[in-house]
């Protein structure tokens, strides 16, 4: 089995089946600004750290203070501080002339440091220091792929890709390499998204090519939604509220909402995109749910047609504990020989499909049993409102959906209640209806298997949602900077 070196990439060895092959040249291209530095960087600080394997970094482009001043920003040392293992070699003042000796140089050093990491920052800057193009296609194939290989070390080579086109450099790199990186940058709905794609990697069975990433706190990349190991996460510690606001029980999607959480009596649009499992938006709701019910609050939950109240009940206790949700949740399903409607927080809906009904009457029926749930608990009541079984239930579209949906808005604002209400995709009337009424409107996307959540009313930037089972409400929302 062949041999494999730590990229020290957050999220990136597990894609690639353990690193990169040992002694293997990767060429890591994109345009100025989408983390090429960055990555090259921390491949050499956490195989210092982590792998104890010293490195070897050469700009051709930028000094070794700058160099080491946004290391300093990326990992959190002090910018004057050495970093034993890796050695900065500044040629950002070479020409042709020099370029022989810069070459002897960068072998010397492998030799005398015994190096198993090496960048080149960048290769693109280096070749322009040359006449003609073949002679720099020639050193990348006499020194990087012969001597640097023989050597046993792993060699980052980073090539510029102009603005506005697609083309690597100067063409010869990407045949010539091992693997082959592209990392984009571009922006959705004017909001930064980042994203790499790994073209070949030598020896390695990639079962998907481009993934999402950020460079908060260093180079991360984002695995598919549901695919990483989750193991037992710590209990889950409710929080105060204040008199203004609910907490979400997810600390940074209390601060994306101003810090304190939901304002008392708002009424939120979630909407879910094509391809988002409904699993991602119960990892945003369901640790407001439980805060709610943890705090004796009521829950009051309209699911989506097709959902059953057993479901809903298992994934909401493991965060409350059955007693706790018997007394405050209620879920409102159709009538079926598969629903036990003894327990205590199942209640039937009346099925226009089997009776005629007025169209306000299961809207009234809804607001009797919130009433009753409200005053027995003596507090308020989160709501949890699927459009799609609303549609059917109560208000169908037109007119009457604008009319209800607005009344029901302002009661709400009135009773402080929080009420949130989610739109699949099949639900595009009522998603319209819904995005002229709330003030506060968020987005949940599928994007290279990863989900993205995003502001519209108010603005945000991009987040990724992952689940994290070393907190207490298992989700982290990490932004892409």
């Amino acid at each position: 089995m062949e041999e494999r070196v730590p990229t020290g990439i957050d999220g990136l060895d597990e894609l690639i089946e353990g690193g990169f092959p040992k002694g293997s040249l990767i060429l890591l291209a994109g345009n100025p600004g989408t983390g090429k530095t960055i990555f090259g960087m921390q491949f050499l600080y956490r195989g210092a750290r982590d792998c104890g394997e010293s490195g070897i970094y050469v700009s051709f482009s930028e000094s070794v203070e700058v160099m080491f001043h946004n290391m300093s920003k990326v990992f959190g040392f002090e910018a004057k501080e050495k970093i034993e293992k890796i050695k900065v070699l500044d040629f950002t003042t070479v020409t042709e002339k020099g370029l022989p000796t810069v070459l002897e140089m960068i072998l010397h050093e492998i030799a005398a440091l015994n190096a198993k990491r090496l960048v080149i920052d960048s290769f693109t800057a280096m070749a322009q220091a040359f006449k003609e193009p073949i002679e720099a296609r020639s050193i990348l194939h006499n020194i990087f792929t012969k001597l640097v290989r023989q050597m046993g070390c792993t060699t980052l080579l980073i090539v510029e890709v102009p603005t506005g086109t697609e083309k690597l450099g100067i063409s010869i790199e990407e045949f010539v390499a091992d693997g082959v990186i592209v990392l984009k940058k571009e922006y959705h709905n004017n909001m930064l998204l980042r994203e790499i794609e790994i073209k070949k990697l030598r020896g390695t069975r990639l079962r998907q090519q481009k993934f999402l990433f950020t460079l908060h706190k260093g180079f991360r990349i984002f695995p598919p939604f549901g695919t990483k190991k989750l193991g037992n996460p710590p209990t889950f510690e409710a929080q105060r509220g204040t008199k203004t606001h609910y907490p979400s029980g997810i600390p940074e999607l209390d601060e994306i909402l101003g810090g304190s959480g939901y304002p008392r009596g708002a009424s939120v649009l979630y909407e879910l995109g094509e391809n988002v499992p409904l699993e991602a938006l119960e990892a945003i709701i369901y640790p407001t749910a439980a805060n709610f019910i943890l705090r004796d609050r009521g829950l009051m939950i309209v699911p989506p047609i097709g959902f059953g109240p057993e479901e809903i009940r298992e994934k909401i206790v493991s965060f409350t504990g059955e007693e706790k949700f018997d007394q405050c949740a209620k879920i409102l399903v159709f009538p079926s020989p598969l629903v036990d409607t003894s327990k205590p927080y199942v209640m039937i809906w009346k099925d226009p499909a089997e009776e005629k009904l007025d169209p306000l009457e299961n809207l009234n029926l809804y607001l009797e049993k919130a009433m009753e749930l409200a005053n027995k608990l003596g507090k308020n009541i989160f709501h949890i409102l699927s459009t799609d079984n609303l549609n059917f239930l109560v208000w169908g579209v037109g007119p009457l959906a604008s009319s209800a949906m607005g009344r029901s808005v302002i009661a709400n604002k009135t009773g402080k209640d929080l009420m949130i209400y989610v739109a699949l995709p099949s639900s595009s009337e009522m998603t319209k209806i819904l995005t002229d009424i709330l003030n506060m409107h968020f987005k949940l996307e599928e994007r290279d298997g990863t989900i993205i959540f995003y502001g519209k009313k108010p603005k945000t930037n991009i987040f990724v949602i992952e689940p994290d089972t070393s907190r207490g409400c298992r989700v982290r929302l990490t932004p892409i900077v």
